[in-house]
């Protein structure tokens, strides 16, 4: 599996949406867990002093295909987008 850390500029704080923020480096880190990936995330998040909107990454990938994702609080979700039917992956 890989998750992918990235971020976008805020444009609340007058950064770019369409570039990463300013001094982080977008990547794709292979994980062997669903807590693993929820840890770099918020590490990536702490580290980069990410708000909500800047926060873009969190794609959780095996084969190239999208099977989970984290959200900015750690939190791992089944699938490529949250709804209200969306199931959270406990660990």
């Amino acid at each position: 599996m890989k998750v992918k850390l990235s971020s976008v500029g805020n444009p609340d704080h007058g950064e770019n949406p369409n570039r990463p923020k300013y001094g982080c480096r977008n990547q794709l880190v292979e994980v062997s867990s669903f807590k693993e990936a929820s840890e770099l995330c918020r590490k990536y998040i702490e580290d980069n002093d990410l708000g909500g909107g800047n926060w873009s990454g969190g794609a959780i990938t095996e084969n190239r295909k999208q099977i989970a994702h984290v959200s900015y609080n750690g939190r791992v979700w089944e699938g490529k987008d949250w709804s209200s039917t969306t199931k959270e992956i406990k660990f």
